[in-house]
């Protein structure tokens, strides 16, 4: 019985392998008549994703949306396809509605200019992005171009450069990404080659994990469509960022076509003007903390030593900071200290000093960390002492050290402060030049003369709770232009 049981096994397995063989080949061979000669579906036609194409260029050339064809073909990542991938396109679907081209304000543009790149009138422009007032645009503000009227008036002088000086995964129209569902700051970051710290300081955003689908991000660095409508005398014109944040410190670059002298205002105040020769000039812009978000004016202007004077004027906006608040409790010994005249006469001493402009500059880089210790008290913070309103803020950054521990300086610079305070304890303030001042605050001891200069990392006092302390700390602060700001933006980015 066994030796007729084990031949009909093998025959049933034999029949069912070459079953499946038959299956396989007939299989491959249909595929193969389809890639020579591909089958025609009604209403479907068959699109293959060249090098540079993405799913948005592609929609497009069809008159489709990205979600049109992302929809028959099952695609839960439109960011991501590959060159090669066969797609379905539906030729019968109702003709989808023009997708608007996304454009960011870019500092030296006008609506005018924006809408002569795209040969369009500014009048679609303003209705399209439900602007009553065009004198209200401001630098950084995303625009959506009504493509209908380009299709209307025929082909624009624009070319999309943006796609291919960018990574495949990535798409960004314009210099702005666009956040589709499931994707993280952290995600889009990496694509584009940038830090989630680039994107959080382009865009004004506090919380990394905080992103929403739609949202729009601009990309920094990313190669953009330019409209240009700057004075003949400027021949570059630069704002970073372009969103700026109450609390923090802007920068203006601005390049003249010849010998010239700047003068620049920002909000109807006068800011100071740096330059190391007579054409390339660098403006900080240090926004006060209690700065209501909003729109305010910028305005240039530009006197050639031969020529005639002429003048650029744009707006800028301010974002709210990303603040929390805290509850402190001073003993009772200290509560005298709260007193308003107190205070205002110490903050007094202390933008008087720090108001000045050394036409020298003695910081290179990044500021650097002044103590070896974690911070345990962001600045901007609204505080509440022994109960009262959330009135005060907290004017600097603060570090846990040990009682003696050391006090570094953050960059080289001058010692132009060395003093008691009431508030602020025994205290060193050092000036860095170009307006930048570097204030230490709460010492036990400190090492440190007026007039003496300091280098990057040199020990200039100890830690201690002098002053309005509630314990043991170092109090670190930075002034740019007699205004307190946020120190560490300084130790995380470069300025210039």
């Amino acid at each position: 019985m066994l030796s007729q049981v084990k031949p009909l096994s093998y025959l049933r397995t034999l029949h069912r392998f070459l079953t499946i063989f038959s299956l396989l080949f007939l299989l491959s061979a249909v595929s193969l008549a389809q890639e020579e000669s591909p089958v025609e579906t009604p209403g479907v036609t068959i699109h293959v994703v060249q090098r540079g194409e993405n799913l948005y260029r592609i929609a497009q050339s069809y008159a489709l949306t990205i979600d049109d064809i992302a929809r028959i073909n099952g695609i839960t990542n439109t960011a991501s396809i590959q060159v090669g991938q066969r797609l379905l396109i539906p030729l019968d679907s109702p003709q989808a509605d023009p997708v608007p081209i996304i454009h960011v304000i870019q500092p030296g543009e006008s609506l005018g200019s924006i809408a002569q790149l795209y040969g369009v009138s500014s009048e679609s422009v303003l209705s399209a992005n439900s602007i009553v007032d065009a004198n209200t645009i401001f630098i950084g503000q995303v625009l959506q171009i009504p493509t209908a009227d380009i299709a209307l008036n025929g082909e624009s002088s624009i070319e999309n450069s943006t796609e291919s000086a960018l990574p495949e995964t990535a798409i960004a129209i314009n210099g702005v990404h666009v956040v589709s569902s499931g994707e993280t700051l952290f995600r889009i970051a990496t694509s584009y080659g940038l830090t989630v710290s680039d994107l959080q300081q382009a865009n004004g955003i506090s919380d990394p994990t905080v992103i929403f689908a739609g949202q729009e991000l601009v990309i920094p660095g990313v190669q953009t469509q330019v409209a240009l409508d700057l004075p003949a005398s400027i021949s570059n014109l630069q704002v970073t960022p372009l969103s700026l944040t109450e609390g923090q410190t802007g920068e203006v670059r601005l390049t003249t076509l010849s010998p010239a002298s700047v003068s620049v205002t920002f909000n109807n105040q006068n800011v100071p003007v740096l330059t190391n020769d007579d054409q390339n000039f660098i403006v900080f812009l240090a926004i006060p903390i209690w700065t209501a978000g909003g729109i305010y004016p910028i305005q240039i202007t530009v006197t050639p030593t031969s020529g005639a004077m002429e003048t650029f004027s744009a707006n800028l906006q301010v974002r709210a900071g990303p603040y929390g608040s805290q509850y402190i409790t001073l003993p009772q010994d200290r509560i005298e200290l709260l007193s308003t005249a107190v205070e205002d006469n110490e903050l007094a001493i202390l933008r008087n000093t720090a108001s000045g402009v050394t036409p020298e500059r003695y910081f290179d880089g990044p500021m650097s960390l002044p103590a070896a210790a974690a911070m345990n008290s962001p600045f901007g913070t609204r505080r509440s002492y022994n109960g009262s309103a959330f009135d005060r803020y907290h004017s600097g950054a603060d570090f846990a050290g040990a009682p003696g521990s050391p006090i570094l300086a953050a960059a080289s610079g001058r010692v132009v402060l060395a003093d008691t305070l009431n508030i602020r304890g025994i205290s060193v303030m050092i000036d860095h030049g170009w307006g930048i001042y570097t204030h230490y605050a709460h010492m036990t001891e400190r090492y440190v003369q007026i007039g003496d200069f300091v280098t990057v990392g040199q020990m200039i006092g100890t830690v201690g709770s002098t002053g309005r302390a509630t314990g043991a700390h170092l109090h670190w602060e930075l002034w740019v232009n007699g205004v307190q700001v946020d120190p560490m933006q300084w130790v995380q980015q470069a300025f210039p």
